[in-house]
């Protein structure tokens, strides 16, 4: 693979040692830590790198002045960006529109297509979709957390071209409103934030769902909280609908026990379409399947934030 004149490669395998918040991203990272334990069926992939995010901002001319020239507005007059709506979204479309006129450049381009054709990592490429994933720099921070801010696109054909303009797409989205508007508040520069892009195989998913591995309310260790949909897990980290939600113990003999279990109203689900994309429908509530057969639960890496997935009664 190619490199960036920072020495600094363009796209990383999945597990790669060298991942990192600032190399990869705060779910590129994550999904780097659970790839490397072995123990969990992480969907195989790579990461298009902030490094690459940086190159493909650097080497598009005007594009980073674009950037400069709409965020100069979010302080004229001494306005408030986070009650400036219609303004933040003024200046998120600018922004975006500029990123757009932009294509991958072709050492980036040919380090994806590289990638995509690795039967190491795709075996089977022509008849695999793609999950193209947002990674930021600043997400997932001890004192920050950018969840659901940044854009994801699912069931994507694995052609170069489409996977290139879904990458531009991710790293377009560092500039949605609602990121733009968290990071004033939190008094985190906005140019020197940076993208990663998550690109991995597409589960089709029954049910999906978010695992916090301890209890985020009481802090409890012991203790578990998953969020349960039926479908694709978009539905539920937009906040399309309200899940399931469980408190589970986990017990030192492994074996666990529910604690309380609120059923949600999932009144509508998010679902892969044949062919690419993906589409809402609408859904009869009820509670979504959550263990596996033998009546364990998938376990996450400690102090990792874990996402699940439940396809044909495995995890």
């Amino acid at each position: 693979m190619s490199t960036s004149s920072a020495d600094q490669r363009f796209t990383l395998p999945l597990d790669s040692s060298e991942s990192n918040l600032n190399t990869t991203g705060g779910k590129g990272h994550n999904l780097a830590i659970l790839s490397r334990d072995g123990n969990f069926p992480v969907p195989p992939g790579f990461v298009v790198t902030v490094a690459a995010y940086h190159h493909y901002v650097s080497s598009s001319p005007g594009l980073l002045s674009d950037i400069e020239a709409a965020l100069s507005k979010l302080h004229v007059n001494n306005e408030s960006p986070s009650t400036g709506t219609a303004k933040l979204e003024d200046i998120s479309d600018a922004i975006k529109e500029a990123f757009y006129k932009r294509d991958v450049p072709k050492d980036l381009r040919d380090e994806i297509a590289e990638r995509l054709s690795t039967s190491s990592i795709f075996p089977d490429i022509d008849n695999t979709y793609l999950a193209v994933r947002s990674s930021a720099t600043c997400e997932d921070m001890p004192d920050a957390s950018f969840a659901g801010q940044h854009d994801t696109m699912l069931n994507v054909k694995p052609t170069v071209d489409n996977v290139c303009r879904h990458v531009i797409d991710c790293f377009s989205s560092l500039f949605t409103s609602r990121a733009i508007s968290y990071r004033e508040n939190n008094g985190i520069d906005h140019i020197g934030a940076g993208m990663a892009v998550v690109v991995q195989a597409m589960v089709q998913s029954e049910s999906s769902g978010v695992l916090f591995t301890a209890n985020p309310l009481t802090g409890r260790r012991n203790e578990s909280v998953l969020e349960a949909i039926p479908g694709l897990g978009e539905a539920l980290v937009s906040g399309l609908v309200e899940p399931d939600r469980y408190i589970v113990s986990r017990n030192s003999d492994k074996t666990i026990a529910i604690l309380d279990k609120r059923i949600g109203a999932k009144a509508k689900a998010i679902r892969s379409v044949e062919g690419g994309g993906v589409r809402e429908e609408i859904v009869v509530s009820e509670a979504t399947p959550l263990l596996s057969g033998n009546g364990e639960s998938n376990r996450s890496a400690p102090g990792v934030p874990g996402a699940w997935v439940y396809r044909q009664r495995r995890f």
